[in-house]
């Protein structure tokens, strides 16, 4: 169990896998966080940048992944957009994905690979294309994020 669960870390952690230590969370910067996330005007785009701020800066005692998956998964089903669950089978390319933004603070490889293995989309409002800003391939995720499909536009 955790001690303090839900209030904000209070003291320095070091996460497995990396020589990556994230310094103490500041009400003030998370407090911007949130402020610049509101401006962010495409749900997945927004979703994926609060994970990535949560995941990597640490906020909490406990549970820092799973938070920002589910504040990430907040966003998406407050805008009808989509669902964030990395399959079993990818857990390790996530991993490296996660451990590689950790070093870098360079979130866009994550956030390609989240989308391209772990976005469910609702309704196929939103695609690939979009979420990129360009028009080559897109995909979307079905059914449980198992089938894949694949446009060409």
């Amino acid at each position: 169990m955790c001690d303090k669960p839900g209030e904000i870390r209070s003291y320095p952690v070091r996460i497995t896998g990396t020589d990556y230590k994230p310094g103490m969370p500041a009400i003030g910067k998370i407090e911007e966080v949130l402020r610049l996330a509101k401006e962010i005007g495409h749900p997945i785009k927004q979703g994926f940048y609060l994970f990535g701020h949560i995941a990597r800066e640490q906020w909490f005692n406990d549970a820092n992944k799973r938070t920002a998956q589910l504040v990430a998964n907040h966003v998406f089903v407050q805008n009808n957009a989509a669902m964030l669950a990395v399959p079993v089978e990818e857990r390790e390319n996530f991993w490296h994905k996660l451990v590689e933004f950790y070093e870098t603070g360079q979130q866009d490889d994550l956030n390609d690979f989240l989308y391209k293995i772990s976005i469910v989309i609702n309704s196929g409002r939103l695609d690939y294309g979009k979420y990129r800003g360009d028009r080559g391939k897109k995909q979307k995720m079905v059914g449980a994020g198992v089938k894949r499909k694949i446009n060409r536009g």
